[in-house]
């Protein structure tokens, strides 16, 4: 009795590719040396095909990058009308260089950053003054599936070197180059003694 086909996983399995072995010897009569031969042009064709898929996937995303990086760069941060859109501008350049696509600038985030920035002048901590989680500054917190926050605060308007300090702290730049965030708002307050205080909500649906 002839043996059944057997299933021989690619090393590569992790790149989307299997293929299927079969023991034409004890499978296929010998008048079926036609059938082999097109068996394994069917899959020398289906991995080849697959290979190419993979790399015009890369290269739309690196052109979508790309895209992207124009139009932050378009923007320089001499032409930045405050140090919240300095702010936006360097994180969304530090997240292009890392090959995670940039956030936008949401109004219910930025409204957000506004009071948490004002907060943190009270109590600088990643929890409200009275005691409630960061989250809860959001009128339709339910609606995010991620949310996140950074907090600095900063003897000078150097929006460059605020971005710097985050990338400098492991859970600050994980929050910064986390590709599920899509949007965010940034504030930056100046308080009495002269120091500023940036609060940034970042988040997706």
């Amino acid at each position: 009795m002839a043996e059944p086909a057997r299933e021989h996983l690619n090393p590569i399995q992790g790149l989307g590719i299997r293929w299927f072995v079969v023991d034409f010897e004890s499978s296929l009569p010998m008048a079926g040396g036609c059938e082999a031969w097109k068996l394994g042009t069917h899959k020398r064709i289906m991995k080849r095909q697959t290979k190419e898929a993979r790399k015009m996937k890369s290269w739309r995303r690196m052109v979508s990058l790309l895209a992207f990086a124009l139009l932050v760069f378009a923007v320089s941060p001499a032409s930045a009308a405050n140090l919240d859109s300095e702010i936006l501008h360097y994180v969304n350049a530090v997240r292009i260089s890392a090959g995670v696509a940039p956030m936008t600038l949401d109004n219910e985030l930025t409204a957000a950053s506004v009071v948490r920035a004002e907060e943190s002048m009270v109590r600088f901590a990643h929890q409200r003054p009275d005691g409630r989680e960061v989250k809860s500054v959001l009128e339709n917190s339910a609606s995010y599936s991620w949310f996140g926050e950074n907090l600095a605060v900063s003897k000078s308007d150097d929006a460059e070197a605020i971005v710097r300090a985050w990338m400098n702290s492991p859970t600050h730049r994980a929050n910064l180059l986390n590709r599920h965030y899509t949007k965010m708002g940034v504030s930056c307050k100046k308080a009495a003694d002269g120091r500023y205080y940036v609060a940034q909500e970042m988040a997706c649906n």
